[in-house]
């Protein structure tokens, strides 16, 4: 058995269970939601991506999260406002080539 299918095994069995809880708690709730709600936009934003919410149960090699990017992307976020220019659209292009090159640098040693 590979990573990947070790993967998704483990995702079949300790994350599947709750998104059938979870998608048998929405289904009802969406019924009974109060019209143009902030809970109705929510439970309509699952349903309607539910498909994409689940992908990660059948195929092992898709993250169950995005740290990584975010984590990738997090100094250049924290950093852009002391950065000089990068109020001004050159300015943030040239800002994005930058991190750009340096985070490619950084995953591919």
């Amino acid at each position: 058995m590979n990573l990947f299918n070790e993967t998704c095994s483990s995702y079949q069995e300790r994350s599947k269970p709750i998104l059938d809880e979870i998608k048998l708690w929405m289904e009802p709730s969406l019924r009974h939601a109060v019209p143009e709600s902030k809970l109705e936009s929510v439970l309509n934003y699952m349903n309607q991506r539910w498909q994409q919410l689940t992908n990660f149960l059948l195929d092992g090699s898709l993250e169950i999260d995005n740290n990584g990017p975010e984590n990738q992307i997090r100094p250049f976020v924290v950093g852009r406002k002391n950065r000089l220019f990068s109020g001004i659209p050159r300015g943030a292009q040239a800002s994005a080539l930058f991190y750009s090159l340096i985070a490619t640098a950084v995953v591919k040693p």
